[in-house]
């Protein structure tokens, strides 16, 4: 069912009362018109007929019949029908023709207190109709004129006290556009719903934004729970594996040292090198078995530059391998307060990264601009959009089903972490950037 709109309502309802208004008032006008000329009328032919009678006195007492009929020629036109007779009922004399259905006026004569006759008079009814006709549709004209320019001027007032405040109160209640301001000769109490939808609809949109909040940090609550039940699934299963890879490690840096000594050169520079990983190895399989206890880092100040160009020497072999440089642009001191094996691991999963998504040159940049940090940027092919947003999420990766897991970045964002320090990706025109950030060091910092 269509619903109509309050102008619609309005102008029905007011077209209504004022055409009866008009059709009731326009019967009253046409009826007393009537009757006021009708009474008229025959005020007119009885006043007439009483002077006839009065001056016919005389004529009838003398039988002067032919001055009765000059009275009554001169009456013809003045009333429809005229007549005078005597007592005995005998006509002296008529003028004009009866008409059915009109009342017929009779004026006595009398003389001495005695009735000798009667004046008989009608009137014409017709010229009165059609006066009452002719007022009465000059009136009606003027009635209708003055109901419509009155149903105008009223429509109009109602449209705009009332239904432009009401429609300015429907576009109150759309959140998405601006609130519309109800028009100053609304009324007050059209006004005050206004005032209360105002502060309705600004409660919603705190209620609203409030909301949107609360569902954010919902989200990025159940986000970084996922990440660490993910990161506790990972702690325990390294673990696991540490606790494996313990004795190996351990017969490898034994057969190191025990072949040390019987070895020159290259020979005794490669074992060096073997029983240096196998430290570190070790190291890292002592820092996975306490995982779950989140052992603190050694912080002491440490030079970025140094590190990284021992990191340069130590993976330029196995670099080459893959057809890789890795680059160190710059030589000044860079010191930050940090643990060197959190900050060798994190180059070690950025720059290998770098080498499995098939760069060719990896720079390596400790800078001091604001803030001391050590840039790791790549010419790779980037990374994609997708991943982007999840880039230091668990599980997370680029690479192929089987040749990846997807930590590197997550442990590598929680070493930088323990240490006070962030890793952020940057935009870059060449592949991949990574930033490692730490404080500034305090100059009275223990050394």
């Amino acid at each position: 069912m269509k619903r109509r709109s309050l102008a619609f309502r309005l102008t029905v309802i007011l077209g209504g009362v004022w055409l009866a208004l008009f059709l009731v008032l326009g019967g009253a006008i046409w009826h007393t018109t009537q009757r006021l000329i009708l009474e008229a009328q025959a005020d007119k032919a009885r006043a007439l007929a009483t002077q006839l009678a009065t001056i016919s006195l005389d004529a009838v007492l003398l039988r002067d019949y032919g001055t009765l009929e000059r009275y009554l020629g001169d009456l013809r036109g003045a009333v429809a029908y005229a007549e005078i007779r005597r007592a005995d009922g005998q006509v002296l004399g008529r003028t004009g023709e009866r008409i059915a259905g009109v009342e017929l006026l009779r004026v006595p004569m009398r003389t001495a207190g005695e009735d000798i006759g009667e004046v008989l008079a009608q009137y014409d009814p017709n010229p009165a109709r059609r006066a009452a006709w002719q007022l009465a549709g000059l009136m009606a004209l003027t009635l209708a004129v003055f109901a419509l320019l009155s149903f105008w001027a009223l429509r109009r007032l109602l449209l705009r006290r009332l239904v432009a405040a009401v429609a300015a109160l429907i576009a109150q209640t759309d959140p998405e556009r601006p609130p519309v301001p109800v028009p100053p000769q609304a009324p007050a109490e059209v006004a005050d719903l206004a005032a209360a939808i105002g502060g309705l609809r600004e409660r919603i949109g705190q209620h609203l934004a409030e909301a949107e909040e609360a569902a954010h940090a919902r989200n990025e609550a159940l986000r970084r729970l996922c990440a660490e039940q993910r990161l506790a699934a990972v702690g325990q299963l390294a673990g696991e594996v540490a606790h494996e890879l313990n004795t190996p490690l351990s017969n490898i840096l034994g057969y190191a040292q025990s072949a040390m000594p019987g070895a020159a050169g290259e020979q005794r520079e490669a074992l060096e090198t073997i029983e240096a990983q196998a430290r570190r190895a070790g190291q890292i399989v002592r820092d996975m078995l306490t995982a779950a206890r989140a052992p603190a880092p050694t912080l002491q100040l440490i030079d970025l530059t140094a590190i990284c160009a021992g990191f340069v020497r130590l993976v330029t072999p196995l670099a080459r391998k893959q057809a890789v440089e890795v680059v160190l642009d710059g030589a000044g001191l860079v010191q930050v307060r940090g643990d060197i094996a959190r900050v060798e691991q994190i180059l070690f999963n950025l720059v290998f990264n770098a080498v499995q998504a098939g760069a060719h040159t990896v720079w390596l940049a400790p800078a001091e601009d604001g803030a001391p940090g050590l840039l790791v940027e790549d010419d790779g092919p980037g990374l994609p959009d997708s991943v982007r947003a999840r880039l230091f999420e668990p599980f997370v990766t680029t690479k192929p089903a089987g040749q990846g897991t997807g930590l590197g970045l997550a442990i590598s964002q929680r070493l930088a972490r323990e240490m006070g320090a962030g890793l952020v990706w940057l935009e870059s025109a060449r592949g991949t950037r990574f930033r490692l950030e730490f404080p500034p060091v305090s100059e009275d910092a223990p050394a």
